[in-house]
């Protein structure tokens, strides 16, 4: 097996706006394959998948060819639109018919945001494709999306894997201008002849449409059967709980989606900037950690790890908010902000990093107590994503939810997935159950919660839940 990787550019052209150029997608895509090829030495490469991120939206001709830069998942440009369909349909119907809230990360928003304020780039749109789809178009000359990158546009009936027009009308969304719906495993067709030159794969190379990230890592991690939660440790936190039958949060904390394994799906939240503000500990409070990381050669989080570690459980009483990009835990409330609270001058960084790492934690039981008030109590977690590297990070999740944590001995499971999905659609095995049975990695031991810490830690998130609630007035503007 051989892993590679590829950087991509972001830009923010303004507050709260995120965008990306497509060409860098397919540039990595290559990069990567050519990489892939001399590490493998030229063995034959039967198919390709893909784990691509969710709600983003490239606006491009009949051709394929982008209109503007692709508006991607970070994106929460489209709050305006958003209030304007809840002021013209029920918020809630639309949530029962999709399993989405109404939110502007959800890419029909952001394709009424073009409509409002990008008309020309709009009006020549023959095509709102989400990532995935749009790449998997331009290495076979096929176009078509799958019921989870399809559900993320906030405009499929998840129950059905089809296109719900109500509310296609809802967002004011031309349904002949989205991708047809084909299954996780369907294959697209071979790899068309520019691929193939610049990566010297064979014209038998066969692509399958593949899943969303967050699906492909679920999958990944051999995560498809009910009672099963997988926490995707990343830059954002999705935690997914697969369910046989669709299931309704009445909190609206957690979504319904369609799972990349075409007979479940999976109760989501799709995460709040959880290892995205361990990063930003690091760089603005973890001079010391990258001073030695540098020295040593050492892994700067690890040694971030330890220094949270000097810090007793429950950080001596100071308290993380998790919203270094609003939240999403308690509730989704793109206004909400981060703090630390309850800090004295007794308190040092070691405390602030065990705060952080526990905010995070408390926000996973927020969205595990929603997925077990929609009637499906989890039984154990499973931490995948860079993340779950992290030894502490694993137990403290087991002491706050009181559930049993493992990891699989490979914690990228993305491309796992995707490549689950390339074998079942290349006829390697007989379905996508299959190919996941045989091709899931090894787990490690269990971290088994600890009943002292689960008591100190169900009085921690009171405390947390408490204090969101005396901010929340402040988050919107009261």
């Amino acid at each position: 097996m051989a892993t590679r990787t590829h950087p991509h550019a972001l830009s923010y052209p303004r507050a709260g706006w995120a965008e990306q150029d497509p060409g860098e997608w397919t540039a990595a895509l290559v990069a990567t394959l050519r990489s892939i090829r001399e590490a493998t030495a030229g063995r034959e490469i039967v198919a390709l998948s893909f784990g691509s991120q969710l709600d983003g939206v490239v606006a491009c001709d009949a051709g394929g060819e982008p209109l503007r830069p692709a508006i991607i998942w970070a994106d929460r440009r489209a709050g305006e639109e958003c209030a304007a369909v809840g002021a013209r349909s029920d918020p809630e119907r639309l949530r029962s018919l999709t399993g989405c809230n109404l939110d502007p990360g959800h890419i029909a928003p952001k394709v009424a945001w073009l409509a409002a304020n990008e008309p020309e780039a709009h009006a020549a749109a023959a095509v709102f494709a989400p990532p995935g789809s749009w790449v998997a178009w331009r290495v076979t000359g096929t176009l078509a999306v799958d019921p989870s990158n399809a559900s993320s546009t906030g405009l499929l009936d998840p129950r059905s894997r089809a296109w719900a027009d109500e509310a296609c009308a809802a967002y004011q969304v031309d349904v002949a201008r989205l991708p047809q719906i084909a299954r996780a495993d369907t294959v697209l067709g071979p790899v068309l002849p520019w691929l193939r030159s610049a990566t010297g794969l064979d014209e038998r190379t066969v692509v399958v449409l593949g899943a969303g990230d967050e699906m492909a890592a679920t999958l990944g991690a051999g995560v498809v059967e009910p009672g099963v939660v997988c926490d995707v440790m990343g830059t954002a936190e999705p935690v997914c709980a697969v369910v046989g039958e669709p299931a309704h949060d009445p909190s609206g904390l957690v979504e319904l989606h369609p799972h990349a394994d075409p007979d479940t799906w999976l109760l989501e939240n799709p995460g709040w900037l959880s290892g995205g503000a361990y990063r930003w500990f690091r760089d603005e409070l973890g001079s010391p950690e990258l001073a030695r990381a540098a020295e040593s050669g050492l892994d700067v989080y690890e040694l971030l790890d330890d220094l949270a570690a000097c810090a007793p459980p429950g950080s001596g009483g100071v308290s993380w908010v998790p919203a270094l990009a609003g939240a999403m835990a308690p509730e989704w409330n793109a206004s909400a902000r981060a703090a630390w609270f309850g800090m004295t001058a007794a308190h040092t960084r070691a405390h602030l990093a065990r705060a952080l790492l526990e905010g995070n934690a408390l926000a996973l039981r927020d969205v595990i107590e929603a997925i077990a008030g929609a009637g499906h109590a989890p039984s154990e977690l499973v931490c995948v994503g860079g993340g779950a590297r992290g030894r502490l990070l694993c137990a403290l999740r087991a002491h706050v939810t009181g559930l049993p944590v493992s990891r699989p001995d490979d914690v990228e499971t993305t491309a796992r997935g995707a490549a689950m999905l390339a074998a079942a659609g290349a006829g390697l095995h007989p379905s996508v159950a299959a190919a996941c049975a045989a091709m899931t990695g090894p787990r490690g031991e269990p971290v088994a919660p600890d009943p002292e810490l689960r008591e100190l830690y169900d009085a921690v998130h009171r405390r947390h839940r408490e204090l969101y609630s005396a901010l929340r007035p402040l988050f919107n503007g009261g």
